[in-house]
């Protein structure tokens, strides 16, 4: 008996049971790039671009740092210019990585060295009333409105300096060389409890319950493996400031992909932003010493606090004193 064979079933493929008018797919297009104007530009912490100092909180849009001062401008040729100038000599040669405040000091790689510009001019030093805050974009008006109040019901006073002494900032990255204030301090202390309630109420600490007034006149960057006391240690610390983690004395355009500062940034930075310690123990007796009694008489350590001054951001706003005294 034959076996049938059975024919194998075709199937039609599906270009041929598609209609001849059926359209091409289209290929979906590549949406063009958003235009830079249209991009907000994130801020870069580089030490370089600014002395070799770290950024204590990091950036936040729509937070504006602000800090409130008595300015006090030093001109060139008066007595108290001639004798900060005498004082950083003083100090350049105790301490060379030392920086003057109010001086304008740029500091950038040459193919063939460093390169660092300086000029002279005027030197305006700010005696702090407020420790360094952060406002939002709806809070700078109504802090501003406050500051000028305050300003409108104070009178302006005499103050003046008492001696040299040697402060750190919170943080620990820089320690100033700064004047302190003897005569004026009753009235620059009835400024604070006038700056206080403005303060607790937008939920920002206050200034110190036992405050130095001063104006620093030089600063110099800490070493970061140093710990308070002076000793070494092997390993580089971390500090914890209001819930962030920052490794003291790094950036992260300094950073390598491990998370290392690269060993080229690491010369440079040494060579261009030298650290210290801590300012030698002989230079405030030395300061003293020499300078104490030009320092505290009224002649050269005088001046008239006549101003109160907000810095939001980048702007500056300023109101004179000049309403009669409250308590």
């Amino acid at each position: 008996m034959k076996r049938v064979s059975r024919a194998l079933v075709t199937y039609s493929s599906s270009e041929d049971d598609a209609p001849a008018d059926a359209p091409e797919r289209r290929k979906k297009k590549k949406l063009p790039s958003l235009a830079s104007s249209f991009i907000v530009p994130v801020p870069v912490d580089n030490p370089a671009l600014h002395q070799g100092r770290v950024r204590a909180t990091p950036h936040v849009e729509g937070q504006y740092a602000t800090y409130v001062y008595i300015p006090l401008v030093v001109h060139p040729g008066t007595a108290l210019y001639s004798l900060v100038d005498e004082v950083f000599d003083v100090i350049k040669g105790m301490v060379p990585a030392a920086h003057a405040i109010g001086e304008i000091v740029s500091c950038s790689k040459n193919t063939s060295d460093l390169v660092v510009d300086s000029s002279r001019r005027a030197r305006e030093l700010h005696l702090s009333l407020t420790r360094p805050i952060f406002l939002r974009a709806h809070q700078r008006e109504g802090f501003k409105r406050a500051i000028k109040l305050i300003a409108s019901r104070r009178t302006p006073f005499q103050a003046s300096f008492a001696t040299f002494s040697e402060l750190t900032n919170d943080e620990r990255t820089r320690a100033f060389l700064s004047l302190e204030v003897g005569a004026g301090h009753n009235e620059l202390r009835d400024l604070l409890s006038a700056l206080s309630p403005t303060l607790q109420s937008l939920r920002q600490r206050d200034f110190y319950s036992q405050p130095r007034f001063h104006v620093s006149i030089a600063w110099v960057l800490l070493d970061p493996n140093t710990s308070v006391d002076g000793d070494t240690d092997t390993k580089r610390h971390s500090r914890a400031y209001e819930g962030v983690t920052i490794v003291e004395g790094t950036s992260d355009n300094n950073l390598t992909s491990n998370g290392d500062i690269g060993e080229s940034n690491k010369q440079f930075q040494a060579k261009c932003f030298p650290r210290v310690p801590h300012f030698p123990s002989e230079l405030i007796p030395t300061l003293n010493q020499r300078f104490g009694a030009r320092v505290s008489s009224a002649h050269i350590g005088g001046f008239d606090a006549d101003t109160i001054v907000v810095k939001i951001g980048k702007e500056i706003f300023s109101w004179p004193l000049q309403g009669s005294h409250v308590s």
